[in-house]
């Protein structure tokens, strides 16, 4: 499909929790405030990542962590991963990588940020001499899923319809998706194709009535969501990917007789 494209409104609002939280806050565990800020990356909610300094082996490092739990390495980190709080792995010789699991997916549309900094410590003779503080923003998104809202129902033959369905989102607006259309003689058409849906949720459009064509069978008409995907590079998951209308056919009620029919000679 396409690369991902973030909408001003979601940049916008991971810009203003960034600049609210602040992280470059130095904490103590740190020597010295410099800080060099990466440009931020952005991942799935609820993902266990490993990050990695390509620095030598034989040197400390320290590593910070906001927003997520330190699992590699198990033993000797302290704080609780607030911002006043971080997690923090103490200086130790090679510890050139951390993994951390991040909170679990929300299933929104808009963003959560965290934290991942690290420095290095050179021992020289007499003194340790500290790199400057590398800080890494990570952006997390939900993962990216389509589902149709609406419950399937029926009607009689020329009864008006209950209205466009609405199909709702997770993950990182733009949304692009496809859906194909059986209608009631069964003939399912080419799919449609909608592109740059920003919202948590659009609609589809139904027919006003439905008038079923046999006087003995029912027939359907069917929306299938067939294909989505957020801004982000890949294919999402789909789920409730069908709504169905069941249209009854017109009853006939059949010729009248009488019982008591007088026949003229």
């Amino acid at each position: 499909m396409r690369t991902r494209r973030i909408s001003v409104m979601s940049k916008m609002l991971v810009i203003a929790v960034i600049a609210i939280l602040g992280f470059a806050k130095v904490s103590a565990q740190f020597i010295g405030s410099t800080v060099l800020n990466q440009t931020a990356i952005e991942e799935r909610k609820g993902g266990v990542s490993t990050y990695t300094v390509p620095g030598p082996a034989g040197d400390e490092y320290s590593w910070e962590v906001v927003g997520g739990i330190v699992t590699v390495p198990a033993a000797g980190v302290t704080g609780s991963g607030t911002l006043a709080d971080p997690y923090v792995v103490p200086f130790t010789v090679g510890r050139q990588s951390i993994t951390v699991q991040w909170p679990a997916d929300d299933n929104t549309i808009t963003s959560v940020a965290g934290n991942v900094s690290t420095q290095r410590k050179v021992a020289h003779s007499t003194v340790a001499c500290p790199s400057k503080i590398q800080s890494l923003d990570v952006d997390f998104w939900s993962a990216a899923t389509i589902k149709i809202n609406d419950a399937d129902y029926e009607i009689c033959s020329g009864d008006a319809t209950l209205g466009p369905i609405t199909v709702q989102f997770t993950g990182a607006p733009n949304f692009d998706y496809k859906y194909t259309v059986t209608d009631l003689a069964g003939v399912t058409g080419a799919a449609t194709v909608v592109t740059g849906a920003t919202g948590a949720t659009q609609t589809i459009a139904i027919p006003a009535n439905l008038v079923n064509t046999s006087t003995t069978l029912d027939q359907t008409y069917i929306v299938t969501i067939t294909e989505m995907n957020d801004s982000f590079t890949g294919l999402g998951a789909i789920s409730d990917a069908t709504f169905t209308i069941t249209v009854h056919p017109t009853v006939e009620t059949g010729i009248i007789t009488s019982s008591s029919t007088l026949t003229r000679r």
